[in-house]
């Protein structure tokens, strides 16, 4: 009985291992060279698993079927229609065309539900078989690593509710537990990816280029004023200590964010070597659907620490010490140990200095409702 259940543990495992696939239909537009072009392209798309990809000739006929002509459709209306016929997420339309003696691809991406435009990107490709080939798989691999930016971020709704901060078997500044009201708000279903950190960089002019190097791993080496200076960029801020709290303990007085059953390599990423995804599909995630919060990497919250904060805190929205030396750290990482994993569990860090083991997810305010 036992060998059979761990099957079946093994089993969802694998399946929860698979990367979300995004359905898409790529199109090649008039231009020299487009059909060996998107050959490559649509291969390296495919060998990435992170698409599922229309057959070519199930495009051409949908197109033909619509009356479409093949450089006309790329006009936004126009390849909504075709999307939708195909029931694809998003189209990808390929063109190459001259610069001086060279050939560039250009790359733009529509999503169909949103009737929008994602992305627009370009490569240069030379003029010889080889080099063409090493620029589409170089726009294709740019595509690959930001496609999960090019969906809108996942955020979980907290609502508003009651509960206790703190703990009488931690740490002296885990103390004294003391009754919390917070107002309904949202938080990141996951931490900040690395790569949404450094287009952001690039969007700064802090950098000219992104690295796309393990892409979907959590961002690390963020000063606390980059991360904040980030979340605001999407219209949020960094959660408080208290939302952070209430996020990984819910009104069940969670041990841990999972529930209270110890930490083990199963439900997260701690006392080892490095981080992990941060949609690996650990065991760990709070019932409401919040990833890693407790291990793969600590994350910085909004407030300052101190270390006797507890015993004069107000009881409705907490936000900390009005100044301090340094900001709280919550969660514990990949490199620290099962205690630093409690959701109770307190740390801080120099807000000036990013580290490896430090990451961040951003939280946004819940309007209330009006009656």
């Amino acid at each position: 009985m036992i060998v059979y259940y761990a099957l079946i543990l093994l089993a969802c495992s694998q399946t929860l291992a698979q990367p979300q696939r995004t359905r898409i239909a790529v199109i090649g537009d008039e231009g020299t060279h487009i059909d060996y072009v998107q050959s490559i392209v649509e291969q390296s798309l495919q060998e990435s698993h992170r698409f599922e990809l229309v057959e070519r000739e199930r495009v051409e006929d949908v197109i033909a079927e619509a009356s479409f002509q093949q450089s006309g459709i790329t006009d936004q209306s126009q390849a909504v229609e075709i999307g939708q016929q195909l029931n694809v997420q998003w189209l990808l339309f390929l063109q190459t065309h001259r610069t001086g003696r060279d050939y560039q691809l250009t790359l733009k991406v529509i999503d169909i539900e949103r009737n929008a435009i994602l992305r627009v990107d370009s490569q240069q490709l030379g003029t010889q078989a080889d080099t063409m080939r090493a620029g589409a798989v170089a726009l294709a691999r740019r595509l690959i690593a930001r496609v999960d930016l090019l969906h809108p971020v996942a955020m979980v709704d907290i609502p508003a509710g009651l509960f206790t901060m703190g703990s009488s078997d931690g740490l002296l500044d885990e103390r004294p537990p003391h009754t919390v009201q917070l107002n309904a708000f949202q938080i990141d279903r996951h931490e900040v990816s690395r790569i949404a950190f450094e287009d952001w960089l690039v969007g700064q002019g802090r950098r000219t280029r992104a690295d796309l190097r393990d892409p979907n791993f959590p961002a690390t080496h963020v000063s606390w004023q980059d991360a904040s200076a980030f979340c605001a960029t999407r219209g949020a801020r960094l959660p408080t200590e208290a939302e952070w709290e209430y996020a990984a303990r819910g009104t069940a007085q969670r041990l841990f964010p999972w529930g209270d059953m110890p930490p083990s390599s199963a439900r997260a990423r701690y006392a080892d070597s490095a981080p992990l995804p941060i949609d690996a599909p650990l065991l760990g995630a709070t019932p409401e659907g919040v990833y890693h919060l407790a291990g793969n990497v600590a994350e910085w919250v909004h407030d300052w620490w101190g270390p006797t904060y507890y015993g004069t805190s107000p009881a409705q929205n907490p936000r900390g010490p009005e100044e301090g030396d340094f900001r709280v750290v919550r969660g514990g990482s990949w490199n620290q140990s099962a205690a630093e994993l409690r959701a109770s569990a307190r740390s801080y860090s120099n807000p000036y200095k990013g580290t490896g083991y430090i990451g961040f997810r951003c939280a946004r305010d819940v309007a209330p409702i009006r009656r």
